[in-house]
């Protein structure tokens, strides 16, 4: 089963702190030292209609975190974001300095695109990506001296899930307050020929509608995801299937119903690694952007590059 990997409670945490974020865990708080975001000396090339855009690392992250976080989460949940951000430029990045935008698979919203998606709240949500850019400068996630991959979601069904020995990072950890989440539930149902449709969208087994409506979980995760279904004579992984339904997460359960069936799907996203939802839950609870990242990716330290 292939997984996007773009888009943790016990256990002994390894911090490496740097002295200039000495603060860190005596205060709670990140504490910035400086007035504007530091160069990384790593430039993205962004290509455009009137040519080639050339962005600093730094400054390349407020555009790609106001892409996947809302501006109203609280400034710890999104200097989170922003160390997951660089993590993941650094890592497909490589030993290169300068690197084309292609090679990511991550939204990047550019100054008139943050306008218009924040309105009259650009300046203040400006400022706080900027922030927490500029507060979190070049901290990255490693585990065993590697960058990991920091994956994340929306919201997920009660607890994260285990993303098995290949990201031993990646370990099942309750985030209980994601069902607090707006639309945490969503209810959708299916005719026969509807499935039929989206199963052979999968890989093209000709399938009735009638078999289609046989559909059946075979097996979940401990967090509660499908791991597996059976429709006709194949097998699907939960992910797959949700993604051809459009579904917001493989946290599904399937009922019959007159019409067809019934899905009724928890939480939002693949459910692995960081919960922005819960983060920012933890950020109202008084947790600052480290205590956040180290419970949702276990056994990680943080350093600066």
């Amino acid at each position: 089963m292939k997984r996007k990997f773009w888009m943790a409670a016990g256990g002994t945490i390894l911090l490496l702190l740097f002295p200039y974020i000495t603060t860190l865990f005596i205060t709670g708080k990140i504490t910035v030292h400086q007035e504007i975001i530091t160069k990384s000396g790593k430039t993205i090339l962004i290509a455009g209609e009137l040519g080639t855009e050339k962005i600093d690392l730094e400054e390349y992250i407020v555009g790609v975190a106001a892409a996947q976080i809302p501006g109203d989460y609280e400034e710890e949940a999104l200097k989170a974001q922003a160390i997951i951000v660089r993590t993941y430029l650094y890592k497909n990045m490589g030993e290169e300095n300068t690197v084309q935008s292609s090679v990511f698979s991550c939204d990047y919203w550019n100054l008139d695109t943050r306008q218009k998606q924040w309105g009259d709240d650009f300046e203040e949500y400006q400022d706080k990506f900027e922030r927490a850019a500029a507060e979190t400068s070049g901290l990255v996630l490693l585990y065993e001296g590697n960058l990991i991959d920091a994956m994340f979601h929306r919201a997920s069904a009660g607890s994260t899930r285990n993303a098995g020995d290949a990201f031993p990072y990646l370990k099942s950890v309750p985030s209980s307050q994601d069902v607090d989440m707006d639309g945490y539930v969503t209810i959708r149902e299916f005719s026969g020929e509807e499935l039929a449709a989206a199963i052979e969208s999968l890989d093209g087994q000709k399938i009735t509608a009638e078999d289609a409506l046989g559909l059946q979980v075979v097996a979940r995760d401990e967090a509660g995801y499908v791991e597996t279904v059976m429709a006709g004579t194949a097998q699907y992984s939960g992910d797959e299937l949700a993604a051809a339904l459009l579904l917001p997460s493989a946290a599904f359960s399937v009922s019959q119903t007159e019409a067809g069936l019934k899905f009724v799907d928890k939480g939002s996203g693949h459910g692995y690694g960081l919960s922005q939802w819960g983060a920012n839950k933890l950020a109202l609870e008084g947790q600052d952007a480290a205590e956040i990242l180290t419970y949702y990716y276990q056994g990680v330290a943080m350093e600066k590059r």
